[in-house]
């Protein structure tokens, strides 16, 4: 868990391209970048094969080259491998006379045969490189060579991919044709989205960032499509209620419960009431001074009887709710977790985004804004919070495709687009942050700002993950933490605690994680 010293950028493929073209605009040859990348590439097969066989002893590589500079890379960890002692055998998807550029010297400066590609060449390998297309990919994977990706899947040999697995698109983390499974995967510089977004970071393996060379300036010019999410990013802006005392400012040292904001969350009825209690515990853990809970008036005993710190305020009916939000000043109001979808429903969504603050809606609060299709996204565009940088929606894939159906996951491999871009429209359409849930979680600012949280935990598909991690963004922004790195935050430690509790865990343990996290954040 401790805080990365990796570069945190996350790059297209054509941004990387960018980043090689600058490099070598300044003085450094493209060949050198290939030689330090080949180098890469050796280093990573030699720990992976020590690894699998527990013996540093060299072994037999196979690497199946491709016909651009990730073929390159390929050829030069071959001739590098053999100048180690291994024995290498090469294969290649064109002729060597059609090879151009870095990738021809390459071929050249590895002096030996190189053969046409087939599921013969790694008969006697005990380790295959796959050097076929990298992040570059630009067609779909079909064909003999689809036939061929398909019998090295199929084999028991391990894999170690160049920049990405053939076949996976860099730019969307989509599997085009066929992809290849690997063990590991070296790649360059900085990530690229196919290497955080599913399905391609499964195939992907354990990931390997080498530096080749290119300096970090040259981000100012190519940029970047996102960020990794890691604590360094909006850890300084953490509130400071859950902070080690020593590392207090003194002059908060002094703060009461009203000085930690006040988060109200909106209950549903007796038999739904549970989301919405699991919601305000989350919003507590994460250090909110006061939770209130809202349930029908008919549901009250019932809230009442489970929580302890969290007060109860019933409400009856929209105008019952008006007037609790005009007798008391809240910092943040999280309305969806088992709230229901009725006509009066949806009245307390409606109010909710007249009220200047911090607003989160989840679950059937999305489902009410869906229901009025672009009225709906236009509703929140127009909104106080949303105005205000305020508004956050924690969508599922599922919420998402009701709220944006063009932007929908199932729309995806037919428009191209990949879930870190529609997750950055529809922040942009609805004036929202979105954190567009799953495995490969996107958090997304109408700014076009967006950070990727990719190290999927299965344990957290339970009921009621969800609305702990609704709570948990409610109750840090309504500290008044920057909203984006209010959810930044809350998902990963969202991801930690469900690390950490693993197999077994319900949802009731997760905010019950949270001064353990803390604890070790602060500790490093």
């Amino acid at each position: 868990m401790s805080l990365s010293r990796d570069p945190l950028e996350i790059l297209l493929p054509d941004q990387m391209s960018e980043a090689d073209r600058l490099t070598i605009e300044g003085g450094i040859p493209g060949y050198d970048l290939m030689e330090k990348a080949g180098e890469a590439v050796a280093r990573a097969a030699q720990d992976l094969l020590e690894e699998q066989t527990g013996s540093s002893a060299s072994g037999m590589v196979c690497i199946l080259c491709g016909p651009g500079n990730n073929g390159g890379d390929g050829l030069v960890a071959a001739r590098l491998l053999e100048e180690e002692g291994w024995s290498a055998i090469v294969g290649c998807s064109v002729e060597v006379d059609m090879l151009r550029g870095d990738a021809r010297l390459a071929a050249d400066d590895w002096g030996e045969e190189i053969y046409p590609l087939s599921s013969g060449l790694w008969q006697d390998a005990d380790l295959v490189i796959d050097a076929l297309f990298g992040a570059g990919l630009d067609r779909p994977v079909t064909g003999e060579l689809s036939e061929l990706v398909d019998k090295l899947n199929e084999s028991s040999l391990p894999v170690l991919s160049v920049d990405l697995p053939s076949g996976v698109e860099g730019a969307s983390g989509l599997v085009r044709g066929a992809a290849v499974k690997a063990q590991r995967t070296v790649t360059f510089f900085a990530r690229k989205p196919g290497h955080l977004l599913y399905p391609g970071s499964a195939y992907c393996g354990d990931l390997k960032l080498a530096q080749i060379g290119i300096e970090a300036n040259v981000l100012d010019e190519c940029g970047f499509v996102a960020l990794v999410n890691d604590p360094w990013l909006w850890r300084s802006d953490l509130p400071e209620a859950i902070k080690p005392i020593e590392q207090m400012d003194a002059f908060r040292l002094a703060d009461h419960k009203f000085h930690r904001g006040h988060c109200l969350v909106v209950s549903g009825g007796v038999s739904s009431s549970g989301a919405a209690r699991l919601a305000a515990r989350a919003a507590l853990r994460a250090g909110t001074g006061l939770v209130t809970l809202a349930p029908p008036h008919d549901a009250v005993g019932v809230v009442a009887a489970q929580v302890t710190s969290v007060m109860v305020e019933p409400i009856s009916e929209f105008m019952s709710f008006s007037k609790i939000l005009s007798e008391r000043n809240y910092d943040a109001l999280l309305l969806g977790p088992g709230m229901g979808l009725d006509k009066e429903h949806a009245g307390l969504v409606s109010e909710a985004l007249q009220q200047d603050g911090v607003v989160v809606l989840d679950a059937d609060a999305l489902t009410l804004v869906a229901r009025f299709g672009m009225d709906g996204i236009e509703m929140l565009g127009a909104s106080v919070p949303a105005k205000n940088g305020q508004l956050i929606l924690t969508p599922h894939e599922g919420e998402f495709a009701r709220l944006f159906p063009d932007l929908s996951h199932r729309l995806r491999g037919q428009n191209g687009r990949s879930k870190l871009s529609c997750a950055i429209e529809a922040s942009k359409r609805s004036g929202a942050i979105i954190i567009l849930k799953g495995a490969d979680t996107v958090i997304a600012s109408p700014e076009g700002a967006a950070v990727i949280q990719s190290d999927g935990v299965p344990y957290l598909a339970t009921a009621g993950s969800g609305d702990v991690l609704a709570g948990t963004v409610a109750g840090l922004a309504g500290q008044g933490m920057i909203p984006f790195e209010a959810a930044c935050a809350a998902v990963w430690f969202h991801k930690e605690a469900g690390k950490i509790l693993g197999a077994g865990l319900i949802s009731e343990d997760l905010p019950d994680c949270m001064p353990m996290l803390f604890a070790r954040l602060f500790g490093e």
